[in-house]
């Protein structure tokens, strides 16, 4: 019975942690990660962020559109990222 509930504990706990998706670099020396966690400024989206080699950070949402990564950064506005640039790091 112990071992049951550890595993349970370990299957349900499990989904809780957030993992990054993808990653590329960006322009400023930097990089853009999406992550599989729901974005809080829009749940019908996931959580994105940004850093420069200035130590600027940004945060968005991304969602898959096909043939591109949408994203809405906070300050930054709309963008579209080709996916074919993003290493994917976990199976989408």
């Amino acid at each position: 019975m112990k071992q049951f509930v550890i595993l349970l504990t370990v299957v349900l706990a499990a989904p809780a942690f957030a993992g990054t998706k993808a990653y590329t670099k960006n322009g400023e020396g930097g990089q853009i990660v999406l992550t599989d966690e729901v974005c809080e400024a829009d749940p019908t989206m996931l959580r994105a962020y940004f850093f420069t080699e200035a130590h600027y950070t940004e945060e968005g949402c991304w969602k898959d559109d096909d043939t591109t990564i949408f994203a809405v950064w906070d300050q930054q506005g709309k963008y579209r990222y080709r996916k074919s640039i993003f290493k994917v790091v976990n199976q989408w």
